[in-house]
């Protein structure tokens, strides 16, 4: 599964945070019910949660990996570098013609990637043409929830300590596009501020990212030693692809994302078996090159 030859090259390791750290949806269908509550749009509360489960669940002409245009209030379909045509939130064909899209970037700010499910209810939040307020309010009551009963999302162990473990590397970093107040307070409730040299919060990904990884070419590493790790591919892996860096796709969700990533995994549990892997390639490689011959002699006598 695992192509060992390029992970033992790997130096560094960006982590992202929402959704590759930990996997939750089930706050999904509170955060459109905040967001609606107390709105004129409060009818549609039941509609508007429907519609996210089917997202989620694949069951919806609306897919991961589409981007939702806020001013035409379309979801636009990506193939390549081009959009080539929009839907309606009921799924049929969008009144423009598809032409009409074709030469915007997707850098556009009026366009929100759907690469999460935190993207789904931002998309839904310009449906409803909320203020700003609302979605930062819905946001920071559904976020404080997650980190205390009933609601409290599990924390794999098992991959936390793998990551621990992956010593090999020279560098493990995490970038979340959260804000450094709930972003300190995740970290805090899963107990892992400690696994990483670099930490960004509010990271402003991609373009965070793309900075950040033009500092680490800077400081003398080659692209191909640097692997990003995420579950939105338009945030934590399209600005690494592009230059030359490796990239890991985690997410339990399907994804029309037309793009091909170095690795496609969906489980938690599946990266922590990476952590593993390349803690393995790395040190093996570094023993068969006579590279570190004191581990060479340690893993002698241990065996």
């Amino acid at each position: 599964m695992y192509n060992k030859t390029w992970l033992s090259v790997i130096k560094v390791v960006i982590f992202d945070m929402d959704g590759t750290l930990y996997q939750d949806d089930t706050y999904l269908e509170r955060y459109i019910r905040y967001l609606l509550e107390g709105t004129e749009h409060e009818g549609d509360t039941e509609a508007a949660m429907r519609l996210g489960r089917a997202i989620l669940s694949d069951c919806h002409a609306i897919r991961f990996g589409y981007f939702y245009h806020t001013r035409d209030d379309v979801s636009l379909v990506q193939e390549g570098e081009r959009f080539v045509r929009s839907l309606t939130w009921d799924g049929t064909a969008g009144e423009g013609p598809a032409q009409d899209y074709e030469s915007l970037s997707a850098h556009e700010p009026y366009l929100i990637p759907i690469g999460d499910p935190w993207g789904i209810a931002a998309a839904l939040s310009h449906r409803y043409k909320l203020p700003e307020q609302r979605l930062r309010s819905a946001f920071e009551r559904v976020r404080g929830e997650m980190l205390l009963p009933p609601y409290g999302f599990a924390c794999h162990d098992d991959l936390f300590r793998a990551i621990e473990e992956l010593t090999a590397v020279e560098k493990k970093s995490l970038m979340t596009n959260t804000h450094l107040e709930s972003g300190v307070a995740f970290v805090g409730y899963m107990g892992i501020g400690h696994l990483f040299g670099d930490v960004a919060y509010g990271a402003n990904k991609p373009a965070g990212l793309q900075s950040y990884f033009g500092s680490l070419l800077a400081q003398g590493y080659r692209p191909e030693e640097i692997l990003s790790i995420g579950d939105n591919p338009w945030n934590d892996l399209h600005p690494v692809k592009k230059l030359g860096g490796r990239t890991c796709f985690i997410s339990p969700y399907p994804s029309s994302d037309p793009e091909v990533w170095d690795l496609r995994l969906h489980r938690l549990e599946e990266l922590a078996q990476l952590m593993r892997v390349i803690q393995q390639s790395i040190t093996g490689r570094k023993i068969a090159d006579g590279e570190d011959r004191v581990e060479a002699d340690k893993q002698e006598i241990q065996g």
